[in-house]
């Protein structure tokens, strides 16, 4: 098992990225339901695929929404029992369909949805503002179904009085990418305002890829002393984040080629030492789950630093110092155990060319610092350049603004090639064509080579596909004859399936499949699982994900 214990994590985690699009986030027309705009249709339309009894007319339906369109909503939309609840805007281009809760005849507005079961969101625009200008319930996405699938695609989130989305089941799963979530606070109850609160469940997945957060008033992830088994955070752009990434007790963790700027702005107590870091390291106190040497982390190529006009606010504050990376304990786990580890993270502002205003952000931490962070009259910390007018004045008020901020940077900043592969660090949305030329390198690293007859060297080959379920195939190259084994491993270390047990081979290219079954022939869950090959005394491993 030294073999797995001492890999370094060469691959990076991009096994969501290489099948997200080929998933069927826009179902076959017969299942599309078209909604037209207005007030309460998307209601109406999940209302009437209902049937007596309350069981779904389809239970492969997808609403379909209008570009450049409005939907009010009547109350929070809920999915028909516990089936999936799929909304997606159409295809092509145009503005996203804009989600807007309305106020009911009580006098209040509902969150946006509270699925029971899987839940897809692909291409819109919603907002916790409802029609006369005000919060509207909080938890944007309050999913209620345990191991429950959350995917959400190319969405921008506006506002929200405690998170986004409140993991109030346990075992779920979320996928964000290509995503935008912005202005998560309560000014008169900061302790609310962040992107993720898994509410001290245990939780299973937790992956987002080139997402841009910013503007909380406290952590940008609330883990609440709860477990969390796989986290994947990779090129993610965070600004203005009040506190930390919460993900003290993680299984596997990796932050990857994120780019963290201004996160703490108010600064930590210089007298604190535990705990007021970004990204803070905890024990795990659960040894039926996992022992800490079993934990796996990494930490590598990002970039965290502040903007000058915040390092200058937080110097000359007597009480508070900045938010560095890790905290004293958060460094000696990266120390004791060999399987957590942290490497090439650096600090530079690599000056974004239209962000929020810091000064707006300061002028909220100087009066909470001068009135001992009181929840009374604290001033609007709002990143929006259409306001919070009311709907009814300005039907235009809702929706990202023409002049939207930009969270790009310059090429001379040290961020911009420090991502593995020497691609800029953080969301790369901001950069179109470095991302297209990302997207086509990492499909080209998990392609088969079978361009050679005969191999120059013993390679291991990325599955494919990947994420799969669930059968996946393993590629490897043999540069002569060799006696193969072939073991999958579980996120523990521990053998889970013998593939192939010392079978003689000849060069050249080889593969085999893997059923997502166990050596008892039982099926097993989710998750990711390490799949090593070894060849006489050459051993490579590489990492795949079942999903289900």
């Amino acid at each position: 098992m030294k073999a797995i214990a001492t890999i370094a994590f060469r691959g990076m985690i991009y096994l969501f990225l290489a099948a997200a699009f080929s998933w069927p986030l826009y179902a076959q027309e017969s299942d599309t339901l078209d909604v037209a705009p207005g007030y309460e249709t998307l209601n109406i339309a999940i209302l009437g695929d209902t049937l007596v009894g309350g069981v779904p007319k389809n239970v492969n339906r997808v609403y379909r929404l209008e570009r450049g369109q409005y939907y009010l909503l009547n109350g929070e939309l809920r999915s028909i029992k516990n089936n999936p609840l799929r909304i997606v805007a159409a295809k092509g281009e145009g503005p996203k369909p804009i989600i807007i809760p309305a106020v009911s005849e009580t006098g209040a507005a509902g969150r946006f949805a509270r699925p029971a079961g899987d839940f897809t969101m692909v291409g819109l625009y919603t907002t916790g503002i409802d029609n006369l200008g005000n919060f509207a319930e909080k938890n944007m996405v309050r999913a209620d179904g345990k191991k429950a699938r959350i995917i959400v695609d190319d969405c921008f989130m506006d506002y929200d009085a405690q998170s986004f989305f409140r993991m109030n089941a346990g075992e779920q799963r979320y996928f964000i990418t290509n995503s935008i979530m912005r202005n998560a606070f309560d000014l008169a109850s900061t302790g609310n305002g962040r992107i993720l609160d898994t509410r001290g469940n245990m939780q299973d997945t937790i992956f987002v890829q080139n997402c841009t957060w910013y503007t909380t008033c406290t952590d940008g992830i609330r883990n609440d002393n709860g477990i969390t088994k796989y986290v994947f955070l990779d090129h993610l752009t965070a600004y203005q984040i009040g506190g930390s990434l919460d993900l003290d007790r993680s299984i596997n963790l990796t932050v990857t080629n994120s780019l963290f700027i201004d996160m703490g702005f108010e600064g930590k107590a210089k007298d604190d030492s535990l705990g007021e870091c970004i990204l803070p390291v905890d024990s795990l106190r659960a040894p039926t789950i996992a022992t800490e040497e079993q934990r796996r982390h990494l930490i590598q190529n990002n970039v965290y630093g502040y903007t000058p006009e915040v390092k200058t606010w937080i110097a000359g504050v007597d009480s508070v110092e900045l938010f560095p990376l890790y905290d004293n304990r958060s460094l000696r786990f990266f120390a004791t155990y060999p399987n957590m580890v942290t490497q090439n993270n650096i600090e530079e502002y690599p000056v974004f060319s239209d962000p929020p205003d810091p000064a707006v952000i300061i002028a909220f931490a100087d009066y909470h610092a001068k009135t001992n962070f009181s929840d009374e009259n604290n001033p609007d910390i709002s990143a929006d350049r259409n306001g919070k007018a009311a709907l009814v004045d300005d039907p235009l008020s809702a929706g990202p603004a023409p002049d939207e901020f930009n969270f790009d940077y310059s090429p001379a900043s040290l961020a911009y090639t420090h991502a593995e592969g020497g691609f800029p660090v953080g969301d790369l949305n901001w950069f179109p064509d470095k991302k297209a030329e990302w997207q086509a390198w990492i499909k080209t690293s998990i392609k088969f080579d079978r361009g050679k007859k005969t191999p120059e060297q013993f390679t291991l080959q990325q599955n494919y596909p990947n994420p799969f379920n669930p059968t996946t195939t393993i590629a490897y190259d043999l540069q002569t004859s060799a006696a193969v084994k072939v073991t999958i491993y579980n996120s523990l270390g521990q053998a889970i399936r013998t593939l192939l047990h010392e079978q003689r081979q000849g060069a050249g290219k080889h593969t085999v499949q893997w059923n997502g079954c166990n050596d008892a022939g039982h099926p097993v869950a989710s998750g990711v699982y390490v799949y090593q090959v070894e060849a006489d005394n050459q051993v490579q491993c590489k990492k795949m994900l079942l999903m289900k």
